[in-house]
């Protein structure tokens, strides 16, 4: 059975990008490198500012995060996973 790969659309605070796949890596039962989850990121971090566009009516970071999105989907991942919590209001 082929895995799915799994997509982190990141850059939203690159340190919570990192933290993200250093979770799902150490949440993965794998004894070999081989056994791990593919992951592919985009760190995006030029996607503007999430609570600048939510409380003061900044420039909207929906056509970048959709745009990170259809990258990851492009490139194969059929989960994406988004460590920005600003992203999901």
């Amino acid at each position: 059975m082929k895995e799915k790969i799994v997509g982190i659309l990141g850059g939203m605070g690159p340190e919570a990008t990192v933290d993200l796949s250093q979770k799902v890596l150490k949440a993965t039962p794998a004894k070999t490198d081989q056994e791990h989850l593919r992951i592919i990121i985009d760190c995006n971090s030029k996607i503007p500012d999430r609570t600048a566009y939510i409380l003061e009516g900044g420039e909207d970071p929906g056509p970048y995060m959709e745009e990170s999105a259809k990258l990851l989907e492009n490139a194969g991942a059929e989960l994406i996973l988004i460590p920005c919590n600003a992203a999901h209001n």
